[in-house]
């Protein structure tokens, strides 16, 4: 069974992107450009890890990573954002991401932390 990745970003662009180099890893990409349709396709779908942007709209990253340990605690998280800020990324592995990492994406580094944390 494919393994289920749920791409959380309201860049439409970079949610397609990460659609297509998931898929060439023969990975299922669910794919949700605000925090309130990704919390109901986390539910609907139950994937196995999730990227989630930092920045959204309607709902900051750090506080729908929260929520989204709540429902699961062993859920693989990693987070996606514009700025490299330490202390962002520190209260984000505290909330219980995996890792961060930063756009532009980088396809080596991109492929290494799938590899890492869901294959």
């Amino acid at each position: 069974m494919k393994k289920k990745i749920l791409v959380i970003d309201d860049e439409r662009e970079i949610v397609n992107f990460l659609e297509n180099f998931l898929t060439r890893l023969n990975l299922v990409t669910i794919k949700a450009v605000t925090a309130k349709e990704a919390t109901e396709l986390y539910l609907e779908h139950k994937p196995d890890g999730v990227f989630l942007d930092i920045n959204m709209p309607d709902k900051d990253g750090l506080t729908l990573l929260k929520e989204l340990k709540e429902i699961n605690p062993a859920i693989k998280v990693i987070m996606i954002t514009a700025k490299d800020d330490r202390k962002t990324q520190d209260k984000a592995k505290r909330y219980g991401a995996l890792d961060y990492i930063t756009k532009p994406l980088d396809l080596h580094e991109l492929a290494k932390k799938i590899e890492q944390y869901y294959l």
